[in-house]
């Protein structure tokens, strides 16, 4: 009897000890509170709730252009700067002029924006669930992932400070942790949602936060603003159309209008192009600064968190008057001083704590209305520098140079095998990722956005190093879908890309030879 008794104790005790070393493999996966962090007008701002402003509708388009007709005609008859302004300035006026803030940074007109910050999406499926690319196809793609009931969108008027929506966003991160029962969140931010996600990190830390993804943010700025903000206006023709070629986001496409493009540059029609346009601009700008930037754009608080460092304190001069707008650049220093500047001493913080991920694109066109935006390494609008976290980048069609060494030795190497990038000198080098050929944030639904969510939701804090799929330096196609190492393969032309390059060849050799004999014949005649 006693010796049954023993084998059924035994036997209750080994199976407790299985059942123990079992249960890992039945415990419920981790549950993860993800949110979005929107970028600028991911939905519209419109007035009274109803009436969209912003982008504008199709008909207050027309309108503007038919406005603009006649001071545009007269001005090629007559070029009369200031007749011209007289016309186009009020014209645009009335298209903008709603956005305008007052002094203190709050929006004039009753104009704010649609927001999804008062609870999970569970309901709210519909607005995202047939999306493809930027926010909203990770919100997508995060729903399908987690769960609608476990899926936040934070977004909000862009206009308004960085600061005040720092605190709707601990509002609802608080809402999110008693909604889901998570004692911590995951959030992936998105361009200016980089501003807000750090200015959240200054004021209430990253106790309640698990993981943080800055997705292709501007929280160091971007030169497109800052050089907006100082007055230094300069198009280029050649930039602006290789951006409009990469827009197409087709090789085939983006290789005739680059073509097009070479041809306008090799007879120096876009040299005539652009002494045509930044004359015009030169002309005017003190006007259109005056009567039209400066009294819609110049008292947004979210764009002057865009405006890199360098340039910031010449844009207050340029932009404000220091006595009568003293409040408002109080206002406006506390995040860049406080922020964006201490942006490293903010992340090392968080890092105590946090899992803290930086991801960036490069090797696309910028806005060109500058002369270094013109060539900087960009992803359509945030250069790589800054939304890396300080990469050292090459320009636009050139490379770091055969002789260049990694800047920071820290036993691994982080400079990319284009040779565009060296991510040494980023901020988080292990943890820091640069996408070649995608657009700003644009993270199309499949390979780029399982990439964010991996981010997420790994329980460890992965690095670089960790995961073959995703290595430091990666390459997006547009046709495929797809993310791929940047390797030896990098340079490997598709049939287009040939053609292209030969068609470019006989070009400018044939413009080469025109040029020649016009001079030729130049100086014979003198």
């Amino acid at each position: 009897m006693k010796k049954s008794i023993r084998k059924i104790i035994s036997l209750m005790l080994c199976l407790a000890i299985v059942a123990g070393f079992a249960m890992p493999s039945f415990a419920a996966p981790k549950k993860t509170a993800f949110i979005v962090v929107s970028g600028m007008n991911t939905f519209p701002l419109s007035e009274n709730e109803t009436e969209k402003v912003f982008p504008m509708p199709g008909d207050v388009i027309a309108k503007m252009v038919l406005k603009l007709i006649v001071p545009a005609t007269m001005f090629l008859l007559n070029g009369n700067y200031d007749k011209m302004s007289d016309g186009v300035i009020p014209a645009l006026y009335d298209a903008f002029g709603k956005l305008a803030c007052d002094d203190n940074g709050d929006s004039i007109y009753n104009v704010s924006t649609q927001t999804f910050n008062s609870g999970n999406l569970a309901g709210y499926e519909d607005y995202f669930m047939d999306e493809t690319s930027d926010e909203h196809g990770v919100v997508r793609a995060g729903i399908e992932r987690f769960g609608a009931e476990n899926t936040y969108f934070f977004n909000y008027d862009w206009r308004i400070s960085p600061l005040d929506h720092a605190d709707e966003l601990n509002k609802l991160i608080k809402l999110a942790k008693e909604e889901t029962g998570c004692d911590r969140v995951a959030l992936a931010a998105f361009s200016m949602g980089g501003t807000v996600t750090m200015s959240y990190l200054y004021k209430y830390g990253s106790a309640d936060v698990d993981s943080v993804t800055l997705c292709s943010t501007a929280f160091q700025g971007t030169t497109c603003v800052g050089s907006l903000f100082t007055g230094d206006m300069d198009i280029n023709m050649y930039a602006l159309m290789r951006r409009l070629a990469q827009l197409t986001r087709k090789n085939a496409t983006e290789n005739l209008v680059l073509y097009f493009g070479n041809l306008l540059e090799a007879t120096f029609v876009n040299a005539a192009l652009e002494k045509f346009v930044n004359g015009i601009t030169d002309n005017t700008k003190d006007r259109i600064y005056d009567e039209l930037l400066i009294p819609i754009f110049g008292h947004m608080q979210g764009l002057w968190a865009l405006v890199n460092d360098s340039e910031y304190e010449k844009a207050k001069d340029w932009m404000l008057d220091k006595n009568v707008n003293a409040e408002f650049i109080k206002e406006i220093d506390e995040y860049h001083y406080n922020v964006q500047q201490k942006a490293a001493q903010i992340i090392a913080s968080a890092q105590e704590d946090t899992n803290f991920y930086i991801t960036a694109q490069y090797n696309m066109q910028g806005l060109p209305i500058s002369e270094i935006a013109a060539t900087s390494n960009n992803d359509y609008l945030i250069e790589a520098t800054f939304a890396s976290g300080g990469a050292v980048c090459a320009d636009l069609d050139t490379t770091l140079g055969e002789n260049y060494t990694q800047q920071v030795k820290d036993g691994h190497n982080h400079i990319s095998f284009d040779g565009q990038i060296d991510a040494s000198t980023c901020m988080l080098p292990e943890h820091t990722w640069l996408i070649r050929d995608m657009g700003h944030v644009d993270y199309p639904y499949g390979e780029s956005t399982d990439f964010i969510l991996w981010l997420a939701e790994s329980e460890d804090y992965v690095t670089v190093f960790d995961n073959e799929k995703y290595p430091q330096f990666m390459q997006f196609d547009y046709g495929t879908n797809a993310l791929t190492p940047v390797d030896e393969t990098i340079n490997d032309k598709t049939d287009s890309d040939k053609a292209y390059d030969i068609a470019v060849y006989i070009t400018k050799m044939i413009a080469d030879i025109c040029i020649k004999v016009l001079e030729n014949v130049k100086t014979a005649v003198v």
